[in-house]
């Protein structure tokens, strides 16, 4: 009679656990970030690397997710859970994998950065660099109001190309730069141009 007894509460046991679990998988994800993960994962996005908080590893660093597909990247923001496509010329976020995901099949990637050498290469890399880590629409409205910073910004890019330094090193201090154009504009513009100061000297004594 026990053993009968023991089974029958187990067969309840498993059947409310059960209960459970199916009610978990049906009801409706409500999380905007774990939403979005989910999206991610059914569009074939594979997660790259996470930004855990902001200012981790270097001041303008913002919490993120890193995600690619093929030659493409996208960047979740957990501050408004929108997305940010790193591509040249998109000059708006999304709100979802999905809405990225018709955008992306109405406007295939662009092959400016792959086709781009030199110069132009170099620049494109510093400006998805920008874009990668959220700066895209600050830069864009500096430079469309700050002749000053526009021309620091060209000079120093100039700069580091012809002293053979890593693009990705040139854009990070373009970032500080913003970073300072925010509360001192003109310390940035001045900031900017002790950069480009600094590697010319360096190249000369090198």
């Amino acid at each position: 009679m026990y053993l009968a007894y023991a089974i029958l509460v187990l067969l309840v046991c498993t059947a409310i656990w059960a209960a459970i679990h199916w009610y978990r998988s049906q009801k409706s994800e409500t999380d905007p970030i774990k939403l979005r993960m989910k999206q991610a994962a059914k569009t074939k996005w594979k997660k790259t690397a996470e930004v855990k908080e902001d200012r981790q590893g270097a001041p303008w660093t913002q919490r993120s997710v890193h995600f690619a597909r093929g030659k493409d990247e996208a960047v979740l923001w957990y501050k408004d859970a929108t997305i940010t496509l790193v591509r040249l010329n998109v000059p708006f976020d999304f709100d979802g994998f999905i809405e990225l995901e018709e955008f992306i099949v109405k406007h295939p990637r662009e092959h400016d950065i792959d086709d781009a050498i030199g110069e132009l290469k170099y620049l494109r890399e510093m400006e998805l660099f920008v874009i990668r880590h959220g700066y895209r629409d600050d830069l864009m409205h500096i430079q469309a109001t700050d002749i000053q910073f526009l021309t620091a910004f060209g000079k120093l890019f100039k700069a580091g190309y012809a002293a053979n330094e890593e693009s990705v090193v040139i854009a990070a201090l373009v970032l500080d730069g913003i970073l300072r154009y925010k509360k001192d504009p003109n310390g940035a513009v001045n900031y900017l141009t002790r950069l480009i100061d600094d590697i010319h000297h360096q190249k000369e004594s090198s």
